[in-house]
């Protein structure tokens, strides 16, 4: 497994990037109801198993009303490697996953077990809040979902704020101490496993 970053030219040119907005004003790194019955609707088929990891209870109220088995499954607090999820093993449609920070290395074996969740063609969707940090939480995501044998697909994002006459308005300070930019949105990144119907 390489933990190396993606080749120069090899992102984003090549992965999809598609912009979801929304009618409501919520932090980022917030999933609103309406995102969250679309990201069901759009990643699994009926009767999937979806399995969402330390999600908020938006992503069970999405799967029921869409008729999809819903399993919720936490992880130990402060571990990256997860709960131990061999008896789910190939079954699940779709993996919903909030990922702990860190680097790749450290959370490589919690991919790799999610990953083998997955049933062929099955879907991971990981949620990330953007950051200005030295570490960039999509960029170790999509690493790391690399190195467990995902292909990338998707990157979506997800706008945390409503759109007004052709504009955003975000409802905190427009540039927050530091002078950085009041961050609007949600990152979803979209994988998969080979085979199946996606793969």
């Amino acid at each position: 497994m390489s933990l190396s970053p993606p080749a120069v030219g090899d992102h984003p040119r090549t992965v999809p990037l598609t912009v979801w907005p929304t009618m409501t004003d919520a932090p980022p790194g917030d999933i609103p109801p309406a995102a969250a019955a679309r990201a069901v609707a759009a990643f699994s088929t009926p009767n999937d198993l979806v399995v969402v990891i330390d999600g908020p209870a938006i992503f069970r109220d999405a799967t029921t009303h869409l008729h999809r088995r819903y399993m919720a499954v936490s992880r130990p607090g402060g571990e990256t490697d997860g709960p131990d999820f061999s008896p789910m093993a190939g079954t699940a449609g779709l993996v919903i996953d909030r990922p702990p920070a860190g680097t790749p290395q450290v959370l490589l074996p919690g991919f790799v077990r999610t990953a083998g969740m997955l049933r062929p063609g099955g879907i991971l969707l990981t949620v990330h809040t953007p950051t200005s940090g030295p570490t960039d939480p999509l960029a170790a995501g999509i690493t790391t979902a690399r190195a467990a044998g995902l292909r990338y697909l998707q990157h979506i994002v997800l706008l945390t704020t409503p759109i007004t006459d052709g504009h955003l308005h975000p409802a905190g300070p427009r540039r927050p101490a530091g002078g950085l930019l009041t961050p609007v949105h949600t990152d979803l990144a979209v994988f998969t496993t080979p085979g199946g119907g996606r793969g």
